[in-house]
């Protein structure tokens, strides 16, 4: 067996999605490869089983933690949110290792990244709230939901790390 390379390794939040009758954890390619690329680190997919699988056990393994976005949000009760509308898409599994995961990971100090609804997370873990229809705020434009990025997407380099593009 080959050794492999002394990379940081990053776990990465799953969703846990229905394909017909079946459950499947899920992370989108694009975060696996930013991970791999920019990172130079190897990605590592947690999974968010409801049981026998404690992903605070795995956190002494890992180099960093990834909370990525989703088309899915974190269900109105952990917060002390209304109800959402009929028709909203929640991910409870996702919800409570995320949950989990944020407290245990600053306890350790360990690099955490989280965009969209890992932002989110990090938000009600420490106590926040979240506004369910952002998008009909005033001053938001018709029909965006996502904020659009703008420049050429180039960040600068951490002391002893190459450029994330």
């Amino acid at each position: 067996m080959t050794m492999l390379a002394n990379k940081p390794l990053v776990g990465v939040i799953s969703d846990r999605r229905m394909q017909g009758e079946h459950p499947f954890h899920m992370v989108g390619e694009k975060y696996l490869q930013a991970v791999a690329d920019a990172a130079d680190a190897y990605p590592v997919m947690l999974p968010c089983l409801a049981e026998g699988f404690d992903v605070l056990d795995i956190l002494e393994r890992l180099d960093g933690l990834f909370l990525t976005g989703s088309p899915s949000n974190v269900e109105p009760r952990h917060y002390m949110g209304n109800p959402s509308e009929p028709g909203t898409w929640h991910d409870e599994h996702r919800d409570l290792a995320a949950l989990e995961l944020i407290p245990a990971a600053i306890r350790v100090g360990m690099p955490l990244l989280a965009v969209c609804r890992g932002f989110q997370e990090m938000n009600v873990s420490f106590g926040g709230t979240l506004h369910q229809r952002i998008h009909e705020l005033p001053g938001r434009p018709a029909g965006t939901d996502h904020w659009k990025i703008r420049g050429n997407g180039e960040f600068p380099a951490l002391p002893g790390r190459r450029p994330a593009q």
